[in-house]
């Protein structure tokens, strides 16, 4: 993207990650943007971090647990309107505690590491 742009949701990449539904709105090499949905009971897979790479996770709706393995504290709850930020290389994983979907907004600079979400 080299100029403002509308991105419409039909438009947007899928890719599942365990139970996570995970919509890809933008991904420009030095950002990525996106807006995942957790069923309640649910858990995303384990992500193992991303080298070079800061993490914002927004919740939009819903109540999640973070699980960090490798850090204190380990867990980290989050309600509507918290956001958490996930420095570069550590490893979480997302657990919808709540009764309902959970929603939650993704940013993350400058990009995954991950060939599978390189357009």
């Amino acid at each position: 993207m080299t100029k403002p742009a509308l991105i419409r949701e039909q438009d947007a990449e899928i890719v599942m990650e365990g139970g996570e539904c995970v919509r890809i709105d933008a991904n420009t090499g030095k950002i990525i943007f996106s807006v995942a949905s957790l069923p309640a009971g649910k858990e995303g897979a384990l992500d193992p971090g991303h080298q070079d790479a800061h993490e914002i996770a927004y919740l939009i709706r819903g109540r999640v647990v973070f699980e960090f393995p490798n850090s204190t504290p380990k867990w980290v709850e989050l309600r509507e309107g918290d956001a958490v930020f996930i420095p570069e290389g550590e490893p979480y994983k997302v657990i919808n505690v709540g009764e309902e979907t959970a929603l939650i907004s993704w940013s993350l600079a400058p990009d995954l590491g991950r060939d599978w979400l390189t357009k």
